[in-house]
């Protein structure tokens, strides 16, 4: 809890501005969504050095649950924990994960998703848990912000940049197809976390994989578009050539 204490407090003197209060405020984001689920179930997808993992775990301490770590490395000594379990495996091996971990099957409260950084490995995590995740349960993705690393920026880095647009266009699609049994918000910033919460039923499904529609960069066709569409509903149904008109 002192590391909880501590974060709060370092994002209280910055005033929640800078980069230091942001990443603090991305960690007590975390920390939040897991308390909020008293004796919860916690899945994390990618380990690492356990950072994440200390911040769910101490939910869990506070009000009871159990926490899940999944990592293609070995990570075990990344915590140490009675309410924790650490799995290596691919963090889409639902099958392997299960078996070692099977509390996971009666339901999911939060899922973590900060393991391999490519759209397709973090879209395949998604679907493969998705159905796990109970009603009002959290599905949280870490490195979302491409801002800070683009060029220029303090942290400019080409393929991070890369990687963090692509994973969120991800996050943004699954949101847009699926507005019906999710809810989302994003913290920009450090590394950017956004927050997917499931408002539907354990079980349900996400709908297919549907890519965003293109963007729109040019203000001549945009203006063309609008006026050729107000031409059209002018002059529909009157016999008019509505190119012409």
């Amino acid at each position: 809890m002192e590391v909880i204490s501590y974060l709060r407090a370092a994002q209280e003197r910055t005033q929640s501005c800078g980069e230091a209060a942001i990443a603090a405020l991305q960690l007590v984001r975390l920390y939040d969504a897991a308390a909020a689920r008293p004796n919860g179930t916690f899945l994390e997808l990618g380990t690492d050095r356990g950072q994440a993992t200390k911040m769910i775990l101490a939910a869990c301490e506070k009000n009871g649950g159990n926490l899940v770590s999944v990592d293609i490395r070995d990570c075990s000594t990344a915590a140490v924990s009675c309410r924790w379990t650490f799995v290596q495996a691919d963090s889409t091996d639902r099958k392997t994960i299960l078996n070692k971990a099977p509390i996971l099957q009666d339901g999911i409260d939060l899922v973590y998703v900060d393991s391999l950084h490519t759209p397709e490995h973090v879209l395949n995590e998604v679907y493969t848990w998705f159905s796990l995740v109970r009603k009002g349960g959290t599905i949280c993705f870490d490195d979302i912000d491409p801002n800070p690393y683009m060029r220029g920026r303090r942290k400019d880095n080409p393929k991070i940049e890369i990687a963090n647009r692509r994973i969120f266009y991800v996050v943004r699609s699954v949101f847009y197809d699926n507005l019906d049994q999710l809810q989302m918000t994003v913290d920009f910033g450090s590394t950017g976390l956004a927050m997917l919460r499931k408002t539907s039923e354990i079980g349900s499904e996400l709908r297919p994989f549907n890519h965003l529609p293109a963007e729109r960069n040019s203000t001549f066709l945009a203006k063309l578009s609008v006026r050729l569409r107000e031409r059209y509903y002018a002059h529909k149904g009157d016999g008019s050539d509505f190119l012409t008109a």
